[in-house]
C-alpha cells in the first residue's frame, strides 16, 4: 500500500541531562540551555517505515504551525500563549548550531505567521510552576496557504487556531457532544478536495509535569495525518466455468442510467446528504481532552466536521475511479481431456480471488498509488452503491457469451465513515448467482442475489474488512482487524459479526446460522444451492436440517445479538447484528429472510 498516513513529531528536549536538572518540584526554574523546547520531526506510513530529516521535510512542505499553551489543567483558560502560530522550518544542515534547534527544525528568528500577535518568534523554555503543556499544530504541507481572503481553486485558508472552543462548540462557546451542533473547533481549513489533500492534521500533544517521570523530560510527539482519505475499487469473478471480460464490464452513474461505461464508479441518492464532497470548510476539533481521559482510545485525537462549499460544483453523486486495469489476468479454459488451460492471446480478464482481484485505475500509466482515488472524509457516513453490466465468456472453448445487465450491490453507510488519513478499499465479487438480468425487455430479475465483498480501511493504526453479499436485502459480516485481500475470509477464533441490511441500508440481527455440508459429488458450495437446500430440503420437521442438491444444512445456535461492533479506531459502529465465533474451521450459511443467503469459509 502507498503510504497515506503521515506522522511527524514534535520532539521537546533537554539539551542536556545533569543531575540538576532532573528534578521534580514544581517550583525549580530550569537554568538557560538546558530547559529550552526544540522540535523535530518524522514521518511514518502506512508500511510503518519511518522518515526523518529532510523525506519528512518535504512532506510537509517545509514548515508546520504550532500554538503552544501552558497551564494549570484548564487550557481554555491557559496563559498566554507560549508559541503563538509559531512557524517551525526546516533549514537544512543547521543541527545543534542554536539552542533551539536540535535536527534542523528552528523557530527561533523566523518570519512571523499571519494569525500570531507577537513581533518575532523567540526561544521558548518549559515553566515547572505550571502543571501541563499542550500544543495544537498543523501543517499546510505543499499546499498554497492564505490566511485571510477567499481562495482560489489552488488555495487553502487556514483560520486562526482558537484553543478556547478547540474541544467543539457551537456559537455560544458550549461544548457539543452531537457533530451536528458544532459551529467552532481549534481552527477551522477552507478549500477545494485536490487542494485540502495536501494539508495535514496532528493531534493534541499534552505534556503532564506531575507524571512519574514528568513528561517535561521526554518526547513529545505529534501525529499528523492527511486531511484526505482514499478510495479504491476492485472486482473479481468466482463464476464456474465462465471468465468476465474486464473491457465488458459497464458502471452506472446512477439507477436510472441508460448508458453506462468502462469507467469505475460508486454513486449516492441525491437530496439527503449521501453525496460526494470536492470542495468545502472543515472544522478541526478535539473531543476527548484531559488528564481524566488518557488511555481512552480518542483520548486528544484530532476529529473533522465537514460542511460542503455552498457553490456549483461542490458535491456531486458519483465518484470515478478510472478504467479496470484488467491487462495482467487471463481467460481459464478447458482443452478435450477436461483439464484446466489458459487462453495465450489478449489477457484482458478480471481476476478471480480477493488478493487478485481487478482494480479501477485511475492512471493507469501509474500504478504506483495502488489505484486510489483522494476523496473529501465523511465521518457521518453514505450508502454506497454500485451497479455494473458484464459478459460471461465460457472456458470450454466454445465461445459462448452470456450478457447480464443491472446486476447492484449496496455498502452500508455504516462501513462508509471515510476519516482522515484512512485508505479505504471496496473489493466486489461477482458469483455464478445474479440479481441482473439477462434479457432486460422479457427476462426476470433477481433469480439469485449476486455476492459482493466489500474491503473497507486499512491504515496505520487498524485494519478492517466487511463482506456485502448484496441483494434486496442482503447481508453483511465484519471481523475486527482481518482483510480478505490477504487470507481469503475468515479464521477460526475470529469474532464475525453478521448483519442482514435491508433496501434502505438499514441493518438486523434477525440472522439464522447453518453449518453447511456436502453429502455428494458437488466440489463447492454456493449461495443458489445453499438456498435450494434450505427451500426445498426440510426431511426431518423435527430437526433443523436441510438436505438438498447434495448440500446438507444443520442450524446451529449461540450467536449473541449486539447493537455495535468494534470500529478500526477503537470506537464503534452502531449496528444491528449477530456475533459469531467459529470453533472449528468450514463453511458456515448465514441467511436473512427467506431469500438471501451468505458463504461464510472458515479457514
Amino acid at each position: 500500500m502507498k503510504k497515506l498516513f503521515f506522522l511527524a513529531a514534535a520532539i521537546t528536549v533537554m539539551a542536556s541531562c545533569t543531575s540538576d536538572n532532573l528534578v521534580d518540584s514544581p517550583n525549580v526554574a530550569q537554568n538557560g540551555e538546558s530547559g529550552a523546547i526544540v522540535f523535530g520531526s518524522t514521518y511514518s506510513g502506512l508500511t510503518r517505515a519511518d522518515h526523518t530529516g529532510a523525506d519528512a521535510a518535504t512532506l510537509l512542505g517545509n514548515n508546520f504551525v504550532v500554538m503552544g499553551m501552558k497551564s494549570d489543567g484548564t487550557i481554555a483558560a491557559a496563559d498566554a500563549p507560549v508559541f503563538d502560530h509559531y512557524n517551525v522550518n526546516w533549514v537544512t544542515n543547521t543541527a545543534n548550531t542554536t539552542t533551539s534547534n536540535t535536527s534542523d527544525w528552528e523557530y527561533v528568528a523566523q518570519t512571523i505567521h499571519a494569525h500570531t500577535s507577537v513581533a518575532a518568534q523567540s526561544i521558548k523554555y518549559w515553566d515547572y510552576a505550571k502543571s501541563q503543556y499542550d500544543f495544537i499544530a498543523y501543517s499546510k504541507g505543499t499546499a498554497t496557504a492564505v490566511y485571510t481572503e477567499t481562495p482560489s481553486a489552488t488555495q487553502v485558508l487556514f483560520s486562526a487556531i482558537t484553543p478556547a472552543t478547540m474541544k467543539g462548540t457551537n456559537d455560544a462557546g458550549e461544548v457539543q457532544t452531537d457533530v451536528a451542533n458544532i459551529t467552532k473547533g481549534a481552527y477551522t481549513v477552507k478549500g477545494k478536495a485536490s487542494e485540502l489533500a495536501k494539508v495535514y492534521i496532528a493531534d493534541l500533544v499534552t505534556a503532564y509535569r506531575d507524571e512519574s517521570p514528568s513528561d517535561y523530560q521526554n518526547v513529545v510527539n505529534f501525529k499528523f495525518r492527511s486531511l484526505s482519505a482514499k478510495v479504491r475499487l476492485a472486482l473479481y469473478e468466482t463464476v464456474p466455468g465462465y471468465s468476465i471480460q474486464g473491457s465488458s464490464v459497464k458502471f452506472y452513474n446512477a439507477d436510472g442510467d441508460e448508458s453506462p461505461n468502462n469507467t469505475a464508479k460508486l454513486f449516492t441518492t441525491a437530496g439527503s446528504g449521501d453525496v460526494f464532497n470536492e470542495a468545502g470548510t472543515y472544522i478541526v476539533y478535539y473531543p476527548t481532552t484531559g488528564d481524566s481521559n488518557v488511555g481512552e482510545t480518542d483520548y486528544n485525537k484530532a476529529h473533522v466536521k465537514f460542511t460542503p462549499a455552498e457553490t456549483s460544483g461542490s458535491t456531486d453523486t458519483k465518484k470515478e475511479f478510472g478504467t479496470l486495469n484488467s491487462d495482467r489476468y487471463v481467460k481459464e479454459e478447458v482443452d478435450e481431456n477436461g483439464d484446466k488451460t489458459t487462453e495465450n492471446g489478449d489477457n484482458l480478464y478480471i481476476g478471480r480471488s480477493s488478493n487478485t482481484a481487478t482494480y479501477a485505475d485511475p492512471n493507469t500509466s501509474d500504478a504506483t498509488d495502488h489505484y486510489y482515488t483522494i476523496v473529501i472524509p465523511n465521518e457521518t457516513g453514505a450508502v454506497l452503491n454500485l451497479k455494473v453490466d458484464y459478459t460471461l465468456i465460457s472456458t470450454d472453448g466454445s465461445g459462448e457469451e452470456i450478457n447480464v445487465t443491472g446486476a447492484t450491490a449496496q455498502v452500508p453507510a455504516v462501513y462508509a465513515t471515510w476519516k482522515s488519513g484512512y485508505a479505504y478499499t471496496y473489493i466486489f465479487k461477482i458469483s455464478q448467482n445474479t440479481n441482473g438480468q439477462t434479457n432486460p425487455s422479457a427476462g426476470p430479475a433477481g433469480l439469485y442475489p449476486i455476492t459482493f465483498d466489500a474491503t473497507v480501511v486499512e491504515t496505520e493504526e487498524g485494519i478492517q474488512e466487511t463482506i456485502t453479499t448484496v441483494a434486496s436485502p442482503s447481508i453483511t459480516t465484519y471481523a475486527e482487524g482481518k482483510i480478505v485481500t490477504t487470507n481469503n475470509e475468515y479464521t477460526v477464533g475470529t469474532d464475525i459479526y453478521i448483519s442482514g441490511v435491508a433496501a434502505d441500508g438499514t441493518t438486523s440481527n434477525a440472522i439464522a446460522l447453518y453449518v453447511a455440508e456436502l453429502t455428494g459429488t458437488h466440489s463447492s458450495i454456493n449461495e443458489a444451492t445453499a438456498k435450494l437446500a434450505y427451500e426445498q430440503g426440510k426431511t426431518d420437521t423435527s430437526t433443523d436440517v436441510y438436505d438438498k442438491t447434495e448440500v446438507k444444512l444443520t442450524q446451529i445456535y449461540g450467536a449473541t445479538a449486539v447493537t455495535s461492533v468494534p470500529a478500526v479506531d477503537g470506537n464503534e459502529y452502531i449496528v444491528n447484528a449477530v456475533k459469531f465465533t467459529p470453533t472449528s474451521a468450514g463453511t458456515y450459511v448465514a441467511r436473512y429472510g427467506d431469500d438471501t443467503f451468505k458463504i461464510i469459509k472458515v479457514q
